[in-house]
């Protein structure tokens, strides 16, 4: 017990010289360390250079700043932000990470801390928690003191256990993650956030399946309208009906064993949101006007109004004093935990779950001979497809029912766009890359650019009262022709394997001696060679022409 006591003491003491040591040096912070995207204010926002004295304010995009202030450091996450008052950091939002002796503002208190402490100041979220250590925090004239394992809120002034679920800070920043949209049905749109300076309203446009959304932009659902968003490392977002949410960050990490991993920062704005955050891939963040979730895999549905409900894995709300929720329990906006209830809406998507972890539908048709690129794919309506020929790259885009066209002319690709000009004549692979649900499958078809009739070489028509015999030969490139004879009304046709079938001699029956011939050439991407003989011709034919 003596011990104990004198473990408290000697952090008060060390605490009392932090905050004498601050004062007495009066000198701001220097940033030791950027990652990522960090600007400081000097007259203007400018790329914040290391080794450098931060005066006046910090902020931080994708990426991470370490600073070393008086006797300890502090690290700071993407989306924050801080200011200098009285030459010490005054926290103003995202999150924080302390190790030493640091002294700093945050939410209009004082605070000091010897140890291990983080801050989070993402509404509604406001806390500064002990690790390890202990912090003093100056509201007014009251006095509060932390130990390890404790956590003080800004916003109600209470104290209460607090248990670590999130270390951000134990990961290494390496780069800018990606939220990307991968389904939608219904009215959905993407919403820039205008610049500062702007006086005109933010413009909205219909969203595109593939584009990535940015952190700034806010995607909106209409009625009976859901968008899903996949993240890095796994894991998708389905904004429902009605609804909008907007990227605070999304980062590429490495945790210490080197291992890829990802955190994710969201923030609903309006609506609801259905989550299946994929496991041991890191750290899941989605803030309301009313809570704050965090979570690392598990699947679980979060409305404006504060309700939580959890299908699968645990939930802790740190809004809430760092509540976890068990799968199979809800929060109710008033607050209480309960037994799940579920809704239609909650049946509704767990179907859609079943559908996307399900196989993807690919179901391709293409003819092997064509003189122009015409391809219909018939997928899951939620499906991203593409397709791959002659070095390019080329997006398709489908109805509500899952159909998928692309088709080129003389003029070039119609609809989807990427493709300028015909194909030239000739061979080509063609694939077609098909991605959902984080999975891919990919079907490739051989095709044939033809545009060129079949020749007809020789050809000779001999009549012999009520029957008459055509010969010649046929070229191509294609492996099949289609050889037919129309003669008084009546036609015949063929079917000839190229190269072994190229010599022809059909004898047919005439309904009059002088009845008009017509021979005709169709190969397999339907180009046309015709001949005619007319009545009472005999011998070798005319100059053959292509059908229009």
């Amino acid at each position: 017990m003596h011990v104990r006591l004198l473990i408290f003491l000697l952090f008060d003491l060390i605490l009392l010289l932090s905050e004498t040591a601050s004062a007495a040096t009066g000198a701001p912070p220097t940033l030791q360390r950027v990652n990522g995207s960090v600007e400081s204010l000097g007259s203007t926002w400018q790329a914040a250079v290391t080794d450098q004295p931060v005066r006046q304010a910090l902020r931080i995009g994708a990426g991470r700043a370490q600073l070393q202030s008086a006797g300890g450091q502090v690290l700071a996450s993407s989306g924050s932000a801080l200011r200098i008052y009285q030459n010490e950091p005054d926290f103003q939002t995202g999150k924080f990470y302390l190790t030493g002796q640091v002294s700093f503002f945050s939410q209009k208190a004082h605070l000091s801390a010897a140890g291990q402490v983080r801050v989070d100041v993402t509404a509604p979220t406001r806390r500064v928690a002990v690790i390890a250590g202990k912090a003093r925090i100056s509201v007014g004239s009251k006095l509060y003191t932390l130990g390890a394992g404790q956590q003080y809120d800004f916003g109600t002034q209470k104290i209460t256990a607090f248990a670590e679920r999130d270390a951000w800070y134990r990961s290494q920043f390496s780069g800018e993650g990606e939220a990307v949209i991968e389904a939608a049905t219904g009215p959905v749109s993407i919403q820039d956030t205008p610049a500062l300076n702007a006086s005109a309203a933010p413009v909205s446009r219909p969203v595109k399946i593939g584009e990535k959304l940015n952190v700034g932009q806010q995607l909106l659902t209409g009625a009976s309208a859901w968008a899903e968003i996949g993240f890095t490392g796994g894991g998708y977002l389905r904004l429902q009906p009605q609804s909008a949410l907007s990227v605070l960050s999304i980062d590429q990490v490495l945790d210490r064993t080197g291992r890829a991993k990802r955190q994710v920062v969201l923030k609903l704005l309006r609506g609801s949101a259905w989550n299946v955050v994929a496991k041991r891939q890191g750290g899941y963040e989605i803030t309301t006007p009313t809570i704050t979730t965090a979570v690392r895999g598990t699947v679980f549905r979060v409305d404006d109004s504060g309700l939580v409900k959890v299908f699968d894995g645990q939930v802790e709300l740190p809004s809430s004093a760092g509540l976890l929720m068990l799968s199979g329990q809800e929060r109710t906006a008033a607050g209480e935990v309960q037994p799940l209830v579920t809704d239609a809406a909650d049946a509704a998507n767990l179907a859609l779950d079943a559908q996307r972890s399900g196989p993807i539908q690919l179901d391709v048709s293409l003819a092997p001979s064509l003189p122009d690129l015409a391809l219909i794919v018939r997928s899951q309506p939620e499906t991203r497809l593409s397709v791959q020929v002659a070095g390019r790259d080329i997006p398709m885009f489908g109805d509500a029912e899952g159909n998928f066209k692309l088709q080129a002319s003389g003029e070039g690709l119609q609809s989807s766009g990427g493709l300028q000009g015909r194909l030239p004549e000739g061979r080509y692979e063609v694939t077609i890359r098909a991605e959902r649900g984080g999975r891919q499958k990919t079907i490739s078809r051989a095709l044939l650019i033809d545009r060129t009739p079949p020749l007809l070489l020789g050809v000779k028509a001999s009549r012999a009262g009520r029957v008459i015999r055509l010969s010649g030969q046929i070229q191509d490139v294609s492996s099949t022709v289609v050889l037919s004879v129309q003669v008084g009304g009546r036609s015949y046709t063929r079917i000839l394997r190229l190269p072994q079938q190229a010599d022809f001699d059909w004898t047919l029956p005439l309904p009059t001696p002088s009845a008009a011939v017509t021979l005709q050439a169709r190969d397999a991407a339907g180009n046309l060679r015709r001949v005619e003989f007319s009545a009472g011709a005999a011998g070798e034919g005319g100059v053959g022409y292509a059908a229009p």
